[in-house]
């Protein structure tokens, strides 16, 4: 299901608001966009700012796929006009959202009209080879994040490494933040850049630069490992290197 229908679904009214470019549609916060591709550590920023003080874990709110049914259903709302105006009913001075671009392609443009106090953030992940492989094997076990105290799963039995596959999430993947990208250019918007290998080990690394470049009043002193815990084992760590191997001997 393409994320334009899927809003529709959820929302009745989206379609023609869309078709509108959205009209009255005004959110009134200073408003963060955590923008991102998948496996770039945004879920586990996301945990570490609700534990920094954040009043609520930001969380995909254009997500049609479970985020956004949730959300409908906790505001007690059944249009998308009502929706985003119950978002800002948030504590948060601040309001702080997570998206990737699937989810906001076929209403990008519209964005900043709609948040016109909008400061974005891009999530990225130098390592495509181990951002790939993330994404396969969550794909393969339908396992993607591990709160503290969650037990793993089992291992997959059919889990193998599949070199053509790999090979065309990192395509998806570099096509995503070439969407990105481009999105920034054509919107005039430099967004602050945070790297997935600059807070893996230390989540108040990403909550200090938050902190400072939008004065969000966040503790930056949590234990270096909070948010989730890591997913990535020897198995992860042999299939990135078989991965990136082909991938430089391709270049």
């Amino acid at each position: 299901m393409g994320a334009t229908l899927g809003l529709a679904a959820v929302f009745p009214d989206f379609t023609a608001l869309r078709t509108q470019n959205f009209p009255g549609i005004v959110f009134p916060k200073p408003t963060i966009m955590l923008a991102m591709s998948p496996r770039t550590g945004s879920t586990h920023l996301c945990a570490a700012l609700h534990q920094a003080g954040h009043s609520a874990e930001p969380n995909e709110i254009f997500n049609p796929r479970g985020p956004a049914l949730v959300l409908r259903d906790r505001y007690r709302v059944t249009g998308f006009a009502d929706y985003i105006a119950s978002l800002a009913r948030a504590p948060d001075a601040d309001f702080i959202f997570k998206t990737s671009w699937q989810d906001v392609a076929p209403f990008a443009p519209a964005l900043p009209g709609m948040f016109p106090n909008l400061r974005v953030v891009y999530i990225e992940r130098r390592n495509i080879a181990a951002q790939a492989v993330s994404l396969f094997r969550a794909q393969r076990r339908n396992f993607w994040h591990r709160r503290p105290g969650q037990a793993a799963p089992a291992p997959a039995v059919e889990e193998h490494f599949d070199l053509p596959r790999l090979c065309a999430i990192v395509a998806e993947l570099q096509a995503e933040k070439c969407s990105w990208e481009a999105w920034f250019t054509a919107q005039g918007i430099t967004p602050l850049r945070l790297r997935y290998e600059d807070f893996e080990t230390d989540v108040n690394t990403a909550l200090r630069v938050l902190a400072a470049a939008f004065s969000l009043p966040l503790r930056t002193n949590l234990p270096p490992t909070a948010g989730l815990e890591k997913l990535a084992d020897s198995t992860s760590r042999d299939w990135v290197l078989r991965l990136q191997k082909h991938l430089f001997n391709m270049s």
